[in-house]
């Protein structure tokens, strides 16, 4: 090999070999097409281009530099931590037709994701029970969204709603990838949240699942107002710049 371009082909293709390793632990099966059920029942025929494991690596310019080469040869000889959240399937599929001509849109997808048939579906006619259910639900959503509809104007107090504040002064914790404490765990937080324990008005509403009405006062976003009509609480909160 005597080009840089040479040598990080070379020590690619030796990575992805490795990444085949370890993403046929996932799943062997490369299948040629699976259907992808969207948030609104729509289903889309996908066909499955390649797989690829991302190694995040990539040089600028046509070529790669010396240091480019030094850089993949030493994640190369490294001891890799495999993250299935890394491993893809690219994906084509058609989205629309235009002036009568096919248009097709081009993405990846978890591998993990294929195959756990959730949104994405290797039989058709489990995809197509998936949309029904999607559809009914939407439709039973929009139902009570229009019997418990309310405007800026809705007197809450009046109504029997007790108010819990506004939520961005409420106590929070935060919580590691697993959703752990990080005050137990002591690993980095990657979100917040509020315990039952602190807020248990709004724990107990949000553990038991009721869905929530909420609307925007302004487009800043500095109000907005969550009410839950089973409960008959509500709280507000400012995600404004």
């Amino acid at each position: 090999m005597k080009t840089n371009l040479e040598k990080w082909n070379y020590y690619l293709s030796l990575l992805n070999k490795k990444a085949d390793v370890f993403m046929d632990t996932i799943n062997p099966l490369i299948p040629d097409k699976f259907y992808l059920v969207t948030q609104i029942g729509i289903i889309h025929e996908c066909t499955i281009l390649n797989r690829h494991y991302s190694f995040g690596l990539y040089f600028n310019g046509k070529k790669p530099t010396k240091k480019n080469v030094e850089n993949i040869k030493s994640i190369y000889d490294s001891e890799i931590q495999f993250k299935t959240d890394k491993a893809w399937f690219d994906y084509s599929y058609m989205w629309r037709i235009y002036d009568g001509i096919e248009q097709f849109c081009r993405t990846s997808i978890h591998i993990q994701n294929v195959f756990k048939n959730e949104f994405a579906f290797l039989n058709k006619e489990d995809a197509e029970h998936k949309a029904k259910v999607i559809i009914f639900l939407n439709e039973e959503e929009n139902q009570f969204k229009e019997i418990n509809k309310k405007d800026v104007n809705y007197n809450y107090a009046a109504n029997g709603y007790k108010f819990l504040g506004w939520q961005n002064s409420w106590k929070h914790v935060y919580f590691d990838e697993n959703h752990n404490l990080c005050s137990e765990t002591g690993k980095p937080s990657v979100t917040f949240g509020y315990l039952t324990l602190d807020h248990p008005e709004y724990g107990k509403c949000r553990d038991l699942k009721h869905r929530w009405i909420e609307i925007s006062h302004n487009q800043r976003g500095s109000e907005n107002t969550v009410s839950c009509p089973i409960c008959k609480i509500y709280w507000k909160y400012d995600c404004s710049d």
